[in-house]
């Protein structure tokens, strides 16, 4: 009997995996894929969503004062009164040469680094014009300075809004450390460049960043959620918590059960819906089964489970990504481990500022109301 799509689809009603309908009709694999693809195009399903008008959400007015006040603070001279005062305390316990400048003066440079991309050697053409109007400095530091500075200035994630209940997301994304060699990679197939990884976790709320974290790109994303929950839990009482299929462990299940946070992470597609039944009825009934229970609802429906447990809002971890690498690019500029780690830090707290000028300007309660009235008649469309 020759395989055809029909008789693949009556199979994979009845729970039939994949490599068992393979092997039962004597065909690779592939060609069960085939015919799976094949139906998925022919049923296909076009959604047409209405367009949806964010004038009346936003405050215009108040979001375009948001972004003139970034240019403000880039440029706030205010934290050069407590000069020195500051290089007292930078100083006390400092061996060998005592610093020249507060730290205070090195960070508004650097957010102009990251802010529109200059070089080290214009970055300090730039000191020397800015420090013809402070009398008290001696001079402009030199561009060794504010590189040497950088690893020194002790940076951390420091949210500008705080909660006392908190719903996080977490993700990870990469960042590469030159752009060089990217044709050639693609042309001749050269050696595979070394990546760095980020790890964030957003409160889904305010959209602050309250945590982060950069690795080598071995390090997997699931090993880093216990460090994620132990430090987000400074910033408030963890209630729910949104991961990929990345995350999903019984060991994070676990962790996240004893900590009474509900785990809203994406199964893995680690068994059909057969399969999952069957370890279902098999499991002992002292044994902790909420993640095959999870496992269970997603298989037989994941868009139900999706808009059961509200997975969408896992989407405010990818949106701090994306403005993240519109602003500051995907790539870093430093070379060195030691410093690639508060260039990023500095990153993400700036981001943080930034975002916190205008996120006042979005009226969430009508946005809520406008989508959820947005309703939508889907209509089938043969491809």
């Amino acid at each position: 009997m020759f395989l055809t799509a029909k008789i693949v689809q009556e199979n994979l009603e009845q729970g039939d995996s994949v490599a068992d309908i393979a092997a039962r009709y004597g065909v690779s694999r592939q060609a069960t894929y085939h015919h799976i693809n094949k139906m998925k195009q022919r049923d296909k399903v076009k959604t047409l969503k209405p367009k949806i008008n964010y004038s009346p959400v936003i405050d215009w007015k108040e979001y375009n004062e948001g972004l003139v006040k970034r240019g403000e603070f880039l440029l706030d001279l205010d934290i050069l009164y407590d000069w020195e005062e500051e290089l007292r305390e930078l100083n006390g316990n400092k061996r060998g040469r005592p610093f020249e400048y507060p730290d205070s003066l090195m960070l508004p440079f650097m957010r102009l680094k990251c802010s529109f991309k200059i070089n080290y050697r214009t970055l300090e053409g730039i000191a020397r014009k800015f420090m013809n109007f402070i009398p008290k400095a001696a001079g402009a530091p030199d561009y060794t300075t504010f590189c040497a500075r950088l690893k020194n200035l002790g940076l951390e994630v420091i949210p500008c809004e705080i909660s006392k209940e908190l719903d996080i997301a977490g993700d990870a994304t990469g960042l590469k450390t030159s752009n060089r060699g990217e044709y050639r990679m693609s042309k001749y197939r050269g050696q595979k460049r070394k990546f760095l990884k980020l790890h964030l976790v957003v409160n889904i709320k305010t959209k602050q960043v309250i945590w982060c974290e950069v690795t080598t790109e071995e390090v997997r994303d699931g090993k880093k959620l216990p460090e994620m929950i132990s430090c987000s839990e400074k910033h408030g009482k963890l209630k729910n918590a949104y991961f990929d299929a990345a995350y999903d462990s019984k060991k994070n299940y676990s962790l996240l059960k004893d900590k009474k946070i509900t785990p809203v992470i994406r199964p893995k597609r680690t068994a059909t819906l057969k399969r999952a039944k069957e370890m279902m009825e098999g499991i002992d009934s002292s044994e902790d089964n909420t993640r095959l229970k999870i496992l269970l609802e997603f298989l037989e429906s994941e868009k139900s489970w999706k808009e059961k447990y509200g997975y969408g809002k896992r989407w405010a971890v990818e949106g701090r990504y994306s403005v993240f690498k519109r602003l500051f690019s995907e790539s870093v500029w430093s070379k060195k481990y030691d410093k690639i780690k508060p260039e990023v830090m500095l990153k993400v707290n700036l981001m943080n500022i930034f975002t916190s000028f205008v996120v006042g300007a979005w009226n969430k309660d009508k946005l809520a109301q406008i989508i959820k009235n947005a309703s939508y008649e889907p209509r089938n469309i043969t491809v």
